[in-house]
């Protein structure tokens, strides 16, 4: 990863606050220990793919051990007073047993550059032996 920014965003749905969670993530592909053709832009899109899906399951197991241990210790309580201080006023007291909110995230996670210029030394083997 050589950059990532999130932005965190507050509403009310159905009387209930939600929270947007959007990620974008870039990084470098440095190097590849398995048979991979990293020239190929499918593959790249489904290395991608797959380190979006990896950040959003890390993302909501973290949220979800704050729920569980009752603690925002992602300050989504405080996005919510700044954004709405009125609803916040009748939140706050249940804020960790009933109100912690729903959550929606977004991830964008994008390969810059490969760090190769051709095929990598596996994938050659790989095919040289079929």
């Amino acid at each position: 990863m050589i950059r990532q920014k999130t932005k965190v965003s507050t509403q009310m749905k159905d009387d209930k606050p939600m929270i947007s969670i959007n990620i974008r993530a870039e990084g470098d592909l440095r190097t590849v220990g398995v048979a991979l053709d990293v020239t190929n832009s499918h593959i790249l899109l489904d290395i991608e793919k797959a380190l979006e899906q990896k950040i959003k399951g890390e993302v909501e197991a973290a949220v979800q051990e704050a729920q569980k241990n009752k603690c925002d210790v992602f300050g989504f309580g405080e996005k919510l007073h700044q954004s709405e201080p009125d609803v916040w006023k009748w939140l706050k007291q249940e804020w960790h047993d009933v109100s912690f909110p729903e959550l929606h995230i977004d991830v964008k996670a994008f390969i810059r550059r490969t760090g190769t210029r051709n095929n990598p030394y596996l994938f050659d083997m790989e095919k040289n032996e079929e």
